[in-house]
This record gives structure tokens, C-alpha cells and sequence, in this order.
């Protein structure tokens, strides 16, 4: 800000600085706690340019009625020196030259109504992962247009954690951390400005011991608070993933290697499949993906095929409820299965036959965590995993380490949340996993016995 203006506020050299003076139109500012988010959105909400014109209207969003009396407190101090009046509750702040910036929650899911078809050149929304659905937050940015020659921006703030930071980390965070990325649909751009504690000098004078408190939480907060963390956070279900440790580059299947597929199966949520490999070491990787909604049976049996050609395949398993002998749309022309007919039953007469999968959940969620588990060190674990991801797996590595625990089932994640490919992996782990016998499953043990007779082995899975 501009010292005519009679502020004598200045952002830090660094992560704050540059998330003033970025153009792209989403802007996300944040990671660690203490790392001077909302003073950020209030300086970004009053930018000289924007301010001085008379027609300039401003919108600030937070999730719930008391974070927002919280934020216009520290409103309240930082633009009254512009001689700003705080007018009704939630407040409209009106400035001297006929700018205006209003304030609202969503407390509800109606609440959004209020905002739409209304015309914001600046939008600043608190606290972004609390909003627990991408839709309510597209909904928020079809109101940021302009049509008085000022260009319309998004800035939002937030930390790890939150029903909504799965769809936040894969819109921002994998994609826009530190560079510019051009939205393939709308054309549109976003970044994300990553911040620590550390960058927030005045927090680190005036209080000195907030980073020793923040070093003395339990690891999944101090990893998330501190530094940042979009891998963990508190509540997560599976604490033990860690992209440095699970995730690898592509490569190609060795011959010999147990190959193998996975589906959960859905019209409206995503249908996912998965393609798996066991090595001689019973390590498993996860390797291809297919994951879309709203697409017709037939539409995913040729992605199946299209993706699995060149490839042998021992086994398909598939979510039980492919069996359901229900009338179920296939394509857009045959609108419904005959009701002797099931998902499993297509897949089999198109060619990939499938196997009802085990579908014990805890038994599935405690395999997938004994894979994942792995000791020592992220940049060279004492002790390996026995399950890894590549690159290219898109929808499991952002969608597994969001997973949240059941309030009412602890022993069971929240399935509110995008669990396809997730659902996809216990299937597949659980083809392998036997409480009682770790190294192999029965049913695999048979199975290489069989190919053994064809001269096709596994060593290091039969030992």
C-alpha cells in the first residue's frame, strides 16, 4: 500500500510480497500457520488501483459467522486509517472515494444464492479448505467479473486440513505451486504461493516462542502447521503415506512380473480402475488408472481395453456391487440392462471377465496400511514399503492421502469423501493380503501353483 494513503503496513519480502503482485486470476496464499495469510487478503482487498474507483465492489468470504466477526475485527484496524465505515452486521465496509467491500458466510448451503449474479472485481475467501465441495467454491468464483475496466481476481488463504482440502491440494497445490497453470477448459490461470512461519518475521520477533510451541505438537500437526504439509494433516486415515516415499517415476513391467486389475464401479461418482503388478519381492505397484464419471458402461469397457492392449492380465476384481441384477444404464441408446443381466455379466461378454472382489473394509484398510508402512527417513527409508505409485496415477495420489475418519465409525473412513480409487486399491490389496499369512494369499498361492504347471513362475513371491 501507498504511504498517501496513511498505512503503514508493508508486506514482507518474500511469499507475501510476491502473492500481492500476482496477476493470475485464482490466487491460493498459505500452508503454515502463522505465516501472515489474512493480512495478506486484507491488503490485496484494498490494492490503490481498485480502491480509487468509485465503482470497485469487493467480496469477503469465510465458512462460518464467528471466523468472519474475527476477521472484520482485524478489518476494522486496518482500514480505518483509509477512513473506512463498518456498516450492518455482516458488515459493508464503504470507503471515502465509493468502494465498497462486503462480507458474508456460508453458514448454510443456500447462502451461496446470496452472492450470485452479483459483480465482484475481487474476491478474497478465508480459510478455503472449510468449504468442503469444489462446486460451492465455483459457484463463489461466477461472481468475480467486471465490467468497469478493472480486472476481476480470486485470493484465497488456508492451511492443511479441512473437509474440502482434497479438492483444494489437487486444484492448486499439484498443479500451480510456484508457477503459473493455464486451466485447459476455461483458459483461466492460477498459482499457488506457498508461506511458512518463517516468512513472517513480525510473528517471529513478537513472539518468539510460537514456532517451539508449534515444534512441540504431535508430528501430524507440527508437519501440517509448521511446515506446511499437504500430506498430513489431523484426522487423516492414512498417516503413513508420504509422496517422497510412495510415489515413483513410470516405467515398464518386467516380464514375469503378476499383473493384475481392480474396479469400483460408478455412473454418477467416478468408475475406477486399476492396474496393478506384483514383483518377485511381493511389492506391489499401482501403475495405470482409468478414472471418469458420468460415462456409460460401454464407454469404460473400451478404456479398459484401449489401456490394457499389448498386456496379459491374471485377474480383474470388481466392486460387489456389479453383481446387482438391477436395471442399470449402459449406454445412451440402450438405456437399461435387462434385469437378469448385471455389470459383471457386460464386462464378462465383453471380454474381461471379473471376480467379485473381498469387500471386508477394515480388513482392506489395515492391508492397505501395512503396505504402505515404511521406517526411517523420507529421503532413504531404514525399512521400504511394500506399495508404490506412479506418476501418472493422478486421481489415487491426490484422493488416498485426503481420506478422513468416520466420526461414527472409527475403524472406517468418511465416505463422503472421493474414496473411488481408494476403494479400487483395497480391492486390489486385499487379492493379496492374509491376516494370518502376510507374505501370500491363498488364493494367489493356488494361482501360482496353476501357472507353475505352465511354466510361469513368481520366485520371490513363493519363497
Amino acid at each position: 500500500m501507498s504511504e498517501n494513503m496513511n498505512v503503514v503496513w508493508q508486506p514482507h519480502e518474500g511469499p507475501q510480497t510476491e502473492a500481492l503482485s500476482r496477476s493470475e486470476f485464482e490466487i491460493l496464499y498459505g500452508g503454515s500457520r502463522g505465516g501472515g495469510k489474512t493480512e495478506a487478503g486484507l491488503a490485496w482487498m484494498v490494492e490503490p488501483n481498485f480502491l480509487q474507483n468509485e465503482m470497485y465492489r469487493g467480496l469477503v468470504i469465510r465458512k462460518n459467522v464467528e471466523d468472519l466477526r474475527d476477521w472484520i475485527d482485524r478489518a476494522k484496524i486496518f482500514y480505518r486509517p483509509l477512513n473506512a465505515k463498518f456498516i450492518g452486521q455482516p458488515s459493508e465496509i464503504r470507503f471515502p472515494g465509493g468502494a465498497i467491500i462486503r462480507t458474508g458466510h456460508l453458514k448454510d448451503e443456500n447462502a451461496y444464492e446470496k452472492y450470485q449474479g452479483h459483480e465482484y472485481q475481487k474476491i478474497l475467501i478465508e480459510e478455503l479448505t472449510q468449504i468442503p465441495q469444489e462446486e460451492q467454491y465455483l459457484r463463489l468464483v461466477s461472481s468475480a467479473r467486471s465490467t468497469i475496466g478493472l480486472t476481476p481476481q480470486i485470493f484465497a488463504t488456508t492451511n492443511p486440513g479441512g473437509p474440502g482440502m482434497g479438492w483444494v491440494k489437487s486444484r492448486w497445490v499439484d498443479k500451480a505451486r510456484g508457477k503459473t497453470y493455464v486451466d485447459p477448459v476455461t483458459t483461466r490461470t492460477r498459482i499457488f504461493i506457498p508461506a511458512k512461519v518463517t516468512d513472517n518475521p513480525t510473528l517471529m520477533k513478537k513472539d518468539p516462542g510460537y514456532i517451539q510451541y508449534l515444534d512441540g505438537l504431535p508430528e501430524e500437526l507440527r508437519r501440517a502447521w509448521r511446515d506446511g504439509d499437504w500430506d498430513v494433516f489431523v484426522g487423516q486415515f492414512f498417516k503413513e503415506w508420504r509422496r517422497a516415499v510412495h510415489v515413483i517415476e513410470p516405467f515398464k513391467i518386467p516380464e514375469g512380473w503378476y499383473k493384475y486389475r481392480a474396479i469400483d464401479y460408478g455412473y454418477r461418482a467416478p468408475f475406477c480402475c486399476l492396474w496393478g503388478a506384483v514383483d518377485f519381492d511381493g511389492n506391489v505397484y499401482i501403475y495405470k488408472e482409468h478414472y471418469e464419471a458420468e460415462k456409460e458402461l460401454s464407454h469404460h469397457i473400451r478404456m479398459i481395453e484401449e489401456r490394457s492392449r499389448g498386456e496379459k492380465y491374471h485377474l480383474t476384481v470388481g466392486d460387489p456391487s456389479m453383481w446387482a441384477r438391477n436395471p442399470v444404464r449402459v449406454t445412451k441408446r440402450d438405456s437399461m440392462i435387462p434385469t437378469h443381466m448385471s455389470i459383471a455379466d457386460l464386462m464378462a461378454q465383453a471380454g474381461i471377465p471379473v471376480v467379485k472382489a473381498n469387500n471386508n473394509r477394515p480388513n482392506g484398510w489395515a492391508a492397505i496400511r501395512e503396505y504402505l508402512h515404511w521406517e526411517g527417513d523420507e529421503e532413504k527409508p531404514s525399512k521400504q514399503p511394500q506399495l508404490f505409485v506412479t506418476e501418472n496415477c493422478e486421481n489415487l495420489i491426490r484422493t488416498l492421502p485426503s481420506m478422513v475418519f468416520d466420526k461414527n465409525r472409527p475403524e472406517d473412513l468418511d465416505t463422503k469423501t472421493e474414496d473411488h480409487a481408494v476403494d479400487s486399491l483395497r480391492y486390489m490389496i486385499l487379492q493379496l493380503y492374509s491376516p494370518n499369512k502376510k507374505d501370500i494369499a491363498p488364493w494367489l498361492e493356488k494361482e501360482l501353483e496353476r501357472l507353475s504347471a505352465m511354466d510361469f513362475y513368481l520366485p520371490g513371491i513363493r519363497a
